[in-house]
């Protein structure tokens, strides 16, 4: 018998326990902080929580498996690498896992690529690889879902314009496996509307066993000294198949995948979202210390994981920066005062000291800290695509920005703007 999945008020007061738990070592937020030694041990403290949270988030990640199948020369590690952050695929350096087949994996990486190189459709080879191919996914189907083949990039080169009778048959076959496959038409050149040419319309019609055909150039491809055909079709790849993952793969294809914004984005707030529920409860309920240790306890863990889920790292003191510029900023609106009131008793200051955090301030406070920092992260995530580093102080200013906007707006919601 299945269990049965824990409630929202379940899930509510088992992370409301998680942050009493981890907040007890906090030292009380009182204006002794404004002693350099009492807010060293504070923020030390602090930090701890976050390293915490980063562990359990990666613990919690899942991981997702695709398996890769084409032709020498249809580009498959040039697809695989431009989808993902690392250059997972590289000729000759994956581990062998049968005769034909590859893995590409890396420490600390949740995606495993496992690869057909120099398969060809002739002859006893060709055989020979599909048996390989059969025999893994029923092997790692006996272990746990982690390691399972979420999903299968068939990839053919679109301007051959050809689809064997062989592939029909191995694409036949995949469909009994009952693994989800995206017939992926590699090189493509046809440019800005793929979907019109004469091969994508042949393949559609040709009712094929496929969930999606998803034409796609991987990098720019310079017809010209004048002309460059722009890399297209990777965020449609990638969207194809986020819906064809399970639960266990889909956090970590998210992470993994670079240029997606958006999707790093909806992710992060659904655990936005969870922090503020908690944060309103603790300032709702009486607890036996002071609230404002547990609040900045969950606001550190909501941090934590939105930082994971875009694959950004760094040191405690880059997350104190920002809290430090942000209590040194004049919001003018009533409920920006009071929000900054409450931030400054955790950080060195006027260490105001009053009655027990509202439970509407408590989770204004958390979303708006939520909103923006992920709207941080969206503008490192997008200046990385572009080749750009953001120094510390434009990002300072782009998380002040962006909470002053919050907080005079009052919105509850990402701002749609997302670019992928």
């Amino acid at each position: 018998m299945s269990q049965k999945s824990p409630s929202f008020l379940e899930k509510l007061t088992d992370l409301t326990r998680q942050i009493v738990d981890r907040a007890r070592g906090i030292p009380e937020a009182s204006e002794s902080l404004e002693k350099p030694e009492a807010f060293k041990s504070f923020w030390n403290s602090v930090s701890q929580i976050l390293q915490k949270d980063l562990l359990e988030a990666q613990t919690e990640l899942g991981h997702c498996n695709i398996l890769v199948i084409g032709k020498s020369g249809v580009g498959k590690s040039t697809l695989v690498n431009a989808v993902f952050r690392d250059e997972l695929a590289r000729t000759g350096v994956g581990s062998p896992v049968t005769r034909h087949i590859r893995q590409y994996s890396k420490p600390g990486c949740p995606i495993t690529i496992y690869d057909t190189p120099g398969m060809e459709l002739d002859g006893e080879q060709n055989q020979q690889v599909r048996l390989e191919v059969s025999q893994l996914i029923e092997e790692l189907r006996f272990k746990d879902p982690e390691h399972h083949i979420h999903v299968v990039w068939y990839c053919l080169h679109h301007e051959l314009k050809r689809l064997e009778e062989v592939e029909r048959k191995w694409l036949k076959e995949l469909e009994l496996k009952d693994v989800p496959v995206i017939l992926v038409l590699t090189q493509c050149l046809e440019y800005p509307n793929p979907e019109e040419s004469e091969f994508f319309r042949y393949l559609q019609h040709q009712n094929l066993p496929v969930r999606y055909i998803v034409p796609v150039l991987a990098r720019n491809k310079a017809i010209t000294r004048q002309i460059t055909i722009p890399a297209h079709g990777l965020e449609h790849l990638i969207g194809c198949t986020l819906e064809l993952l399970p639960e266990v793969a889909r956090l970590a294809f998210i992470r993994q995948q670079l240029l997606r914004v958006d999707l790093k984005a909806e992710a992060a707030f659904k655990y936005v979202s969870g922090y503020v529920a908690s944060a309103a409860f603790i300032g709702a309920v009486p607890l036996p210390f002071a609230d404002a240790p547990l609040l900045v306890t969950a606001q550190a863990g909501m941090i934590a994981n939105i930082s994971f889920i875009f694959g950004f790292e760094a040191s405690p003191s880059f997350y104190y920066s920002l809290i430090a510029a942000l209590a040194g900023t004049t919001i003018t609106t009533a409920i920006g005062r009071t929000i900054v009131s409450n931030l400054l008793k955790m950080i060195p200051g006027p260490g105001i000291v009053g009655s027990a955090i509202q439970s509407t301030t408590a989770a204004t406070l958390t979303l708006s800290l939520g909103l923006a920092y992920i709207e941080l992260m969206k503008a490192i995530a997008r200046a990385k695509i572009q080749g750009i580093q953001l120094s510390p102080e434009e990002m300072k200013d782009i998380f002040i920005r962006e909470y002053q906007s919050y907080v005079a707006s009052g919105s509850k919601t990402l701002k749609d703007d997302f670019s992928s």
